[in-house]
């Protein structure tokens, strides 16, 4: 990876040393935080249209950052279309922002560590869709992971939906919550697949297409408050303006959001799949030790059956991989 100037290179090296282990610290404490930060940071009246749009501007500026760094920003543009542009990023950009918008309000409804542990039933859902639109098979070891994370994700669910083992933890719609996190999963498979069929089958700029599906999202964005003013976001940017409940405190969830995207790409460029379902295993671990610590809130028994459960199937996944039959 290029970096300019001597500072640049040299947290560029640091980061990626010993096999990216500073991008994959810097991916664990993110994704073990993130609904955390965002339970403490965020107002709960904040319309969620400015979360999202925030998290998107955020993404733009870090991509084209990415691509000036990398010395391919005016490489990249000299070819660019708009034509092109909707033609590949168009779909993606509008699941990408449904999962984002269904993201932030689960934030604020479910427990953190149940929002990372049901966050991982994208991992079927981005094997369903990888198979349906890129053919991409899964090992027996992998559907055996499958079954499990989707057995720990059922067993959440069930317990966060009755109220048992201490799972609610006052939190105010947790059925909305559970059930924004499994549509956000679901759209996080679709979009994996469109991604990837975008990116291996048409070869395009993986900072390039992240930057687009966030510029067509923050556009989506403003033109439903535009147009749709009795939209509950769309009275509050009227009235108050879109981002009168921000703080500068909002601003840390929000960037870590935005931002925490391009360090799963590297970690992907640098370490590889396998490092990161580590990274991943990381960071639910310090997501539970965070709620014990700080919080003072023990962990119920679901949590305590489902974290290994999730674990052991994110080790699997990433671990096994169908084997590649040799050509005569």
């Amino acid at each position: 990876m290029h970096f300019e100037g001597p500072m640049s290179a040299l947290i560029g090296s640091m980061l990626s040393a010993n096999g990216g282990l500073g991008y994959l610290g810097i991916h664990a404490i993110q994704f073990g935080a993130q609904p955390l930060l965002s339970k403490a940071f965020i107002d709960p009246a904040t319309p969620t249209s400015s979360l999202v749009l925030g998290a998107e501007i955020a993404k733009t500026i870090g991509c084209l950052a990415m691509l000036y760094q990398d010395g391919m920003l005016r490489e990249v543009l000299r070819g660019w279309t708009l034509r092109s542009a909707l033609l590949m990023a168009g779909v993606p950009s509008l699941t990408y922002l449904m999962q984002n918008w269904c993201i932030q309000v689960a934030y604020q409804n479910v427990d953190g560590v149940v929002f990372n542990i049901l966050n991982q039933s994208k991992m079927p859902f981005t094997a369903l869709f990888t198979f349906l639109i890129m053919g991409r098979q899964q090992s027996r070891i992998q559907c055996l992971a499958l079954l499990a994370v989707s057995i720990a994700g059922i067993l959440i669910a069930s317990s966060a939906e009755n109220g048992t083992g201490g799972i609610n933890n006052g939190h105010s719609n947790l059925g909305l919550g559970v059930g924004c996190v499994l549509i956000a999963s679901a759209l996080s498979g679709l979009g994996s697949g469109l991604t990837e069929w975008i990116l291996q089958g048409q070869r395009r700029n993986s900072y390039l297409f992240s930057s687009e599906m966030a510029i067509f999202g923050s556009i989506t964005i403003l033109c439903g408050l535009i147009f749709n003013p009795s939209s509950p976001d769309g009275k509050a940017f009227r009235e108050e303006g879109l981002f009168a409940r921000w703080t500068w405190f909002t601003l840390v969830p929000v960037l870590t959001q935005g931002l925490g995207g391009i360090v799963v790409g590297l970690i992907t460029k640098v370490a590889g799949g396998v490092k990161k379902g580590f990274a991943v295993i990381c960071g639910l671990i310090f997501t539970c030790m965070w709620k014990c610590l700080v919080f003072g809130e023990p962990l119920s028994l679901q949590v305590c059956l489902a974290v290994p459960l999730v674990a052991g199937s994110i080790y699997m996944h990433a671990t096994y991989p169908p084997v590649k039959k040799r050509v005569e």
